[in-house]
């Protein structure tokens, strides 16, 4: 029955919330279990899911790519060491991008008109006429598919695939290079680092606290777009280190009242951290032409002009008042160190693209973040 629930759930959740045409694959297979053709141009409908989901066999789950899923186009990376590279030259669409974990590589899904299949060294790109395994499929290797950065409609965005760089042909990607690559984990590079900060800004200081701080991390946890349409009862994992870590300082030892918590409070968080605005604001930057300010300025730089891109959208946002922007904050959107994100304020001002009206951290301005106008084009 629990088997039977996930599936369901998960193919539902894919067809109705994200729009994209679903089908069957056997459970030991990568192969469609039925036709699929007539499923490029048309999706099954709710009562076709149901019985293909909810009637206890043992399934995978695909998602047929292009028109039919609205334009749903997936980079394949079957060599991990090209993956890699490439969060380190786009962080912007790495830390944004829905991104599937596989039996060997990551798949990265966007929206594109790409309407094809083509064969790279690492990989390929798929659009039209393809297909690809979604979780909680299990690859016919034995690993499960497995989200590290979750769907949502927001992180659903359309780019150029070759102005993101999945038409680069990793061919070049050395053994030696794969293997010390891989070293690093994965999650660290996408949003990781920022679930464990989560755990750590949130811990109980004293006795007292216990409840009102499960509900921040709940909170917190909600604004890591990964997290953002989770399902509750997936993190009961990252729960138990937030429990273990808690435990010096709260009376109620039992993890079951914790957990009781957590699942009370997750429905009852309407605005994540502070990032709604924010992550809508990234949305915009990611999915928009850059300023041509940037473009003139940082043309070797897709990054930089969409960091330059940001900060026209929380003007936009801000009206006629200066807007706040942290160099942490912009640091965890585009997966750099706060101190690179620093350096990016920095340039912009020295630019004359952004103007510090009121710096934060100050006696004036207790605020962690730095006022700016948006001075550009």
């Amino acid at each position: 029955m629990g088997q039977e629930c996930t599936l369901l759930r998960c193919a539902r959740y894919y067809a109705d919330r994200l729009g994209w045409c679903i089908i069957p694959v056997p459970g030991d297979q990568k192969q469609a279990r039925i036709k699929w053709g007539r499923y490029q141009k048309a999706r099954p409908e709710p009562k076709q899911i149901q019985r293909w989901f909810g009637n206890g066999q043992a399934l995978n789950m695909a998602v047929v790519l292009g028109p039919v899923s609205g334009g749903l186009t997936c980079r394949d990376f079957d060599v991990p060491g090209s993956y890699m590279a490439w969060t380190k030259t786009h962080p912007d669409l790495a830390g944004l991008l829905p991104t599937v974990r596989t039996g060997k590589g990551y798949h990265v899904y966007c929206h594109s008109d790409w309407d094809s299949i083509k064969h790279l060294g690492d990989g390929e790109l798929r659009g039209g006429r393809g297909y690809c395994m979604l979780p909680p499929s299990v690859h016919p290797d034995g690993p499960a598919y497995e989200w590290i950065i979750r769907p949502t409609a927001e992180n659903l965005v359309a780019v150029d695939p070759e102005r993101a760089g999945f038409l680069a042909n990793g061919e070049h990607v050395t053994e030696n290079t794969e293997k010390s690559e891989q070293t690093e984990q994965t999650e660290a590079i996408v949003w990781g680092e920022y679930v464990e900060e989560a755990i750590r800004e949130t811990l109980p200081r004293e006795y007292g606290t216990r409840n009102r701080k499960v509900f921040e991390f709940a909170r917190t946890l909600k604004s890591l777009p990964q997290f953002a349409d989770a399902d509750p009862r997936e993190l009961r994992e990252i729960l138990k280190i937030w429990h273990s870590r808690a435990r010096p300082n709260i009376r109620t030892r039992e993890f079951s009242e914790t957990w009781i918590d957590f699942l009370k409070a997750w429905p009852r968080v309407r605005y994540a951290k502070g990032k709604e605005p924010m992550m809508e604001a990234f949305r915009k930057a990611v999915e928009g032409e850059p300023p041509r300010i940037a473009v003139m300025k940082y043309p070797d730089s897709r990054t930089l002009q969409t960091f330059v891109s940001l900060c026209r959208q929380l003007q936009r946002a801000a009206g006629h008042q200066p807007f706040y922007l942290s160099c942490r904050t912009a640091g965890k959107l585009f997966n750099v160190s706060h101190m690179q994100a620093n350096r990016w304020l920095f340039v912009l001002v020295a630019d004359e693209i952004l103007q510090e009206i009121e710096k934060g951290g100050t006696q004036k301005n207790p605020r962690n973040a730095t006022r700016f106008r948006y001075i550009g084009d």
